[in-house]
């Protein structure tokens, strides 16, 4: 971030208040989705070829060792039957 975009968040967005800066943040989303731009503006082409990894290489993978752990139905199954148990005899 550039220090004139943290100048401006300093001295003018973080003195207004939590409603303001959250109808603030709303009106920049709400922009910039209606723009919708194909390619990520707000990289250097040096910070661009540094991410080019993307999340898998930023925080890795992980295997359960469950073929079925990405299955909403039952990882929906599991948390009803969780939320079920009163936990009863446990200390």
């Amino acid at each position: 971030m550039s220090s004139n975009i943290q100048q401006i968040y300093q001295q003018t967005i973080l003195p207004l208040s939590e409603r303001e800066r959250l109808q603030l943040a709303a009106l920049i989303i709400t922009d910039l989705s209606r723009r919708a731009p194909a390619t990520d503006n707000f990289t250097s082409e040096g910070e661009s070829s540094k991410r080019k990894g993307g999340i898998r290489e930023m925080f890795g993978t992980w295997s359960s060792g469950n073929p079925k752990s990405a299955d909403n139905e039952q990882i929906d199954a599991d948390l009803a039957k969780a939320y079920a148990d009163n936990h009863e005899g446990e200390d």
